[in-house]
């Protein structure tokens, strides 16, 4: 049989559909929640379950619940009046029950603030009752911060942290993820999709940073700074004059590449090669990259090839992979399940190294092998 404990799992799920009626001007109540009519085997734990129901409804309580009640005949207990149905005749009697009173009231202020305040929202809040309730205390300030951005600033001029709005300094920051919905309503921009929330409304950023090395001296900024890292703007709107770029995962790796012609270095950092999609100036250079042999290390691979569809891979075959099968290790299971951009020996070895689960972390290859190599295969390209 139906227990209090149920008819307060059973109110609460309804409590969202309630907000979208009140907020609709539809009628919800009398609220009526069906009662489980067995009864337990045990008569003295169906009279208490029994008693229970009614020492807690609104005949006994002065609020709750009315007890919609049933006579049957149990085969085991005989003629016995059980609920039928739960109903909740007034909202007052089911908002006390589910002690949400309070919260219903501040929903209601919080609702006609932003209704009233940006008519564009009314839909949302309609349609999102319960974020309005998520965010019970928040809403003039987050409603400040939405006129701010419909007031049309500036793009690039801001820091989140800097916004000339009267709110502490980390306001914003910590309300990204309702900000967002609430403008992406307001500022509905299909050709503006990007998931980071600076970029998307026009802030100013802490953007990535891209390392880099030039392994001829020759290339040098001012002839003497050889390693420097730029923020990813300035590097897209670089042009630097190598032939000639290696981009390797590992830092250490990055680090010890020897001296080439022409050539220069970038840190890629694993899966941050994805910061280096859509540079211009990169599709005229001849792209090498160096990762892992491993499954990630062709899911790199294959990733930046899709930018750059010229990209060449070294020691990244059968011939490095077999020069070192003491160091060969265990890999990482990828989700990943096919490759569109490698090479048929590349396909081939990644084949061998997922089936398996192998791995040759490139810190492992020897410093002489990687000279040798290096030499061998770019030094007259």
């Amino acid at each position: 049989m139906i227990t209090v404990t149920e008819i307060k799992k059973k109110a609460d799920r309804v409590f969202e559909a309630v907000l979208t009626a009140t907020l609709t001007g539809e009628s919800f109540f009398p609220l009526t929640l069906r009662s489980d009519k067995s009864l337990s085997k045990n008569f003295v734990e169906m009279s208490k379950e029994i008693a229970q129901v009614m020492a807690d409804s609104k005949d006994r309580k002065g609020y709750g619940y009315t007890i919609v009640s049933e006579r049957i005949k149990h085969r085991m207990h005989g003629i016995q009046d059980i609920p039928k149905s739960i109903v909740f005749e007034t909202a007052p009697d089911y908002l006390r029950f589910i002690g949400k009173s309070k919260v219903y009231d501040q929903f209601l202020n919080d609702s006609r603030q932003i209704i009233d305040d940006l008519p564009q929202l009314r839909s949302f809040v309609q349609k999102h009752p319960m974020t309005v309730v998520g965010h019970a205390g928040n809403w003039p300030a987050l409603l400040s911060v939405c006129h701010w951005f419909l007031n049309g600033h500036q793009p690039d001029v801001y820091y989140i942290r800097e916004l000339p709005i009267p709110l502490h300094t980390k306001f914003v920051e910590s309300n990204l993820g309702i900000l967002r919905t609430l403008l992406d309503e307001l500022l509905p921009d299909p050709d503006k999709e990007d998931p980071v929330f600076h970029k998307r409304f026009g802030l100013k950023y802490a953007e990535p940073r891209i390392r880099l090395r030039f392994l001829d001296q020759s290339l040098a900024v001012e002839g003497r700074f050889n390693d420097i890292s730029l923020p990813l703007s300035d590097f897209a709107r670089a042009d630097f004059n190598c032939r000639r770029i290696i981009i390797t995962e590992n830092r250490m790796n990055f680090l010890t590449i020897p001296p080439l012609t022409q050539t220069m270095a970038i840190w890629g950092g694993g899966y941050a090669v994805n910061n280096l999609k859509g540079i211009n100036w990169l599709k005229d250079k001849m792209i090498v990259y160096w990762g892992d042999i491993d499954v990630q290390g062709f899911e790199i691979l294959s990733q930046l090839r899709s930018y750059y569809p010229n990209t060449q891979s070294v020691m990244m075959d059968q011939e490095t992979f077999d020069q070192f099968p003491e160091y060969h290790g265990k890999g990482t299971i990828s989700r990943v399940s096919s490759l569109s951009c490698l090479t048929g020996d590349e396909k081939q070895l990644y084949q061998r190294v997922r089936e398996k689960n192998e791995r040759l972390e490139q810190e492992k290859i020897l410093q002489p092998y990687i000279n040798s190599y290096l030499q061998k295969h770019l030094r007259e390209k």
